[in-house]
């Protein structure tokens, strides 16, 4: 109990710092271990475990916290950033690479996997996810997180809230100016998220088209982040965000009532959070530890009850569980799969079809 006030006491200090100008970006938080916050001259030599992600800070600390208080001499540095960022800051600066690499953008990591940039490791607990997860014993998802669309229901006006991708067309033509500039989207250019999410509309959905031309004509804002998408929708400078992470649009949802969260009927786009160990780590065995603790029942089971995140996993049990959004309105789920057909949306001459598909339609606006 001492333990999980002093950890929380220590994690409360270092994110008044990291948060005091809000939605946080590019940003380093220090974990300190155990021994640290206990006062143990010892901590002095505690070993540290870095680790990159794309991941909400607040979303992960109960892991951190769960894995230091196994491992108490590990101090966790981790930096935050978007998909596109940390996959780009990996290539670009060996010297500064992590021994964790976390990100949803599963094509930019499996591209990473693939080209040798990731440790093998067979964790034994491997055995707790299913098999299509993971990519040989290198790439590893932990996560189960649904693709959705937020609407502040203000626009709505006594109208229904769209529950597909044609009546959110219908309710944009049926609003037309007024949703000028009020569209958000992820920069395909700029985020690895979105350019995967929306090149996987691209082969699943029909309006896709139809979508691309609306959000052109209505100067949608683009944007590189979940967060700052739902702050804008927040503050009234959008009414409709596009293609968001789940997981985090539905706390907003819980937070702020008005804000509603739709996982589109026609089909609802599902990724992993994926993890790898990078080749050249200093720590390989910190960081199979902490691999080891994503996958395991208890790491699955923290995801499902305190990380707002929901876990690979089907066994774990929780309000965030695989079961809890399963009981939610969508439509059928269509999880992006984890495999080498990840590769064809990080080819370059695929890349700027779609980029050159997406410039003129932003560009057309009037």
């Amino acid at each position: 109990m001492k333990l999980g006030y002093v950890f929380c006491l220590g994690l409360m200090l270092f994110l008044s710092v990291a948060y005091a100008n809000g939605a946080a970006q590019n940003a380093s938080v220090v974990f300190p271990s155990v021994n640290e916050l206990k006062g143990n001259q010892a901590s002095t030599k505690s070993d540290v475990l870095l680790v990159h992600g794309a991941l909400n800070r607040d979303s992960i600390a109960p892991l951190f916290q769960a894995y230091q208080e196994k491992y108490p001499q590990v101090t966790v540095a981790y930096f935050e950033s978007n998909t596109r960022q940390l996959y780009e800051q990996f290539l670009s600066q060996p010297s500064s690479r992590p021994d964790i690499m976390i990100s949803p953008a599963m094509d930019l990591q499996f591209k990473l996997a693939n080209d040798g940039y990731a440790l093998a490791y067979d964790s034994p607990e491997l055995v707790n996810i299913p098999r299509d997860a993971h990519w040989r014993n290198e790439l590893f998802g932990f996560t189960y997180e649904p693709i959705v669309t937020a609407i502040n229901s203000d626009i709505l006006v006594g109208e229904a809230l769209p529950q597909s991708r044609e009546q959110l067309l219908n309710l944009i033509r049926s609003k037309n100016h007024l949703l000028d500039d009020k569209i958000g989207l992820f920069d395909i250019q700029q985020s690895g998220l979105g350019y995967l999410a929306w090149a996987y509309d691209g082969q699943q959905a029909r309006s896709y088209g139809r979508l691309l031309e609306a959000f052109g004509t209505h100067q949608a804002r683009l944007y590189t982040d979940t967060s700052a998408m739902l702050n804008a929708l927040l503050k009234g400078q959008i009414f409709i965000a596009y293609n968001l992470v789940g997981a985090y649009s539905y706390q907003w949802s819980q937070q702020y009532p008005w804000i509603k969260t739709i996982m589109p009927t026609d089909y609802t786009s599902v990724i992993m959070r994926t993890a790898f160990i990078a080749r050249d780590t200093q720590q390989p065995k910190l960081a199979q530890r902490f691999i080891d603790l994503l996958l395991s029942p208890q790491g699955q089971q923290l995801l499902a009850n305190q990380s707002g995140i929901t876990p690979i996993s089907p066994k774990a049990v929780g309000p965030y569980s695989r079961d809890e959004l399963n009981k939610l309105p969508h439509g059928i789920f269509r999880p992006i799969p984890l495999g080498l057909e990840l590769l064809i949306q990080t080819d370059e001459a695929q890349k700027q079809i779609i980029f050159t598909e997406w410039d003129n339609a932003m560009l057309s606006s009037p």
